[in-house]
């Protein structure tokens, strides 16, 4: 067990450090639009060429300078010509080839330097950004995970409880209905209802320094909004398992032996219906993640999900910030697939994870 854990945790750093590379490379190769304020654009290239992403030089040569600027010289594609001291010298920027961007970038993050966002909050380390943000997105996605695991569990078991009756067919009914719809759909009706029609419970995420009762009122339609698609698929689950067992030969064998109904199933039923359930509740956290990403933007949640739709934006396009970002969530999904695979073994200890025949 021992050696099967230590081999997917290297699997783990191997698979996040492919997943980043390829979003350093998709990122540098897409198109760049610079800030338009002079001075903004000076301060975005100066901090490239700080990052070991491009290159500047002075030119001061007339001669140059003039076939430069009538485009005579024609300069690498990315390149930026500042003119300084009413056109006396230039101060050229020219980008670097990605490869050695790429090796610039690994020998950062090697050093735990992530570099600092160059769009959205200039010179400010990446990490401190995150990590203003990472906070809500995390407490909001628990929040939706502690509320939707025993409200799913509760409906699938009375639906496999009372299976083919009136109950088991609503219950079923709600489960389509709520699949079927959108997180981002459902998150825009309950705004639209409970926000601004009835005014019930506030229509965007409070501010910050708000507190007391009006803050976590502002956490009910998120939180409503994550959870209602996964109550549903968790409700289907656990119907479809704990329906299979309930006819199983050990349960009718343990109501034969004088158990009651409720504790076959509470001792043998749901104990056997967990290990494919477990499993599931703890994949779906990244399903969360992800959802959130839009209902973050939808209710104005200051949360990672925001942050990187603000930051994919065309003005605004950061790529440390996107990076850094990028690695949060794979690192959630990978630790998430591991979690995955280890509960197995503790729900069901006859599973033996890596073991050999």
């Amino acid at each position: 067990m021992l050696r099967y854990i230590l081999i997917r945790t290297v699997w783990v750093f191997i698979i996040l450090f492919a997943v980043l590379s390829i979003n350093f490379i998709i990122f540098k190769l897409a198109p760049n639009y610079p800030p338009a304020e002079k001075d903004a654009r000076e301060i975005f290239y100066a901090r490239q060429v700080n990052d070991g992403y491009m290159t500047d030089r002075l030119e001061t040569d007339p001669v140059m300078i003039g076939k430069i600027l009538s485009g005579e010289i024609i300069l690498p594609k990315g390149s930026y010509v500042a003119v300084e001291r009413d056109g006396a010298r230039l101060r050229i920027f020219e980008p670097i080839p990605i490869s050695v961007q790429y090796v610039v970038w690994v020998k950062n993050v090697s050093q735990s330097n992530w570099g600092v966002s160059t769009r959205l909050r200039p010179n400010v380390p990446v990490f401190d950004i995150l990590g203003e943000r990472i906070e809500v997105t995390l407490r909001l996605n628990l929040i939706a995970l502690i509320v939707y695991i025993p409200v799913g569990l509760f409906f699938g078991v009375l639906a496999a409880l009372r299976k083919d009756s009136l109950t088991d067919n609503a219950i079923s009914l709600g489960v389509m209905i709520f699949i079927s719809i959108p997180s981002f759909v459902l998150m825009l009706f309950l705004v639209l209802v409970f926000g601004y029609q009835l005014g019930w419970l506030p229509y965007r995420f409070p501010a910050a320094d708000v507190t007391g009762a009006r803050f976590y009122t502002g956490m009910i339609l998120p939180v409503l909004g994550l959870s209602f698609g996964s109550i549903a698929g968790l409700t289907r689950l656990t119907r479809a398992e704990l329906s299979e067992v309930l006819t199983s030969e050990f349960v009718l064998l343990a109501r034969t032996k004088g158990l009651s109904r409720p504790q076959a199933v509470i001792r043998h039923a749901m104990r056997n219906s967990l290990v494919p359930l477990v499993p599931s509740i703890i994949g779906s956290f990244v399903g969360l993640l992800s959802g959130s990403v839009v209902i973050e933007r939808i209710y104005s949640i200051p949360g990672a999900g925001r942050l990187y739709l603000d930051a994919l934006q065309n003005g605004n396009y950061d790529y440390n910030v996107l990076l850094a970002l990028g690695a949060f969530y794979t690192s959630i999904g990978l630790l998430a697939s591991l979690l995955v695979d280890l509960s197995y073994g503790i729900v069901d200890p006859r599973i033996r994870m890596g073991g050999r025949k």
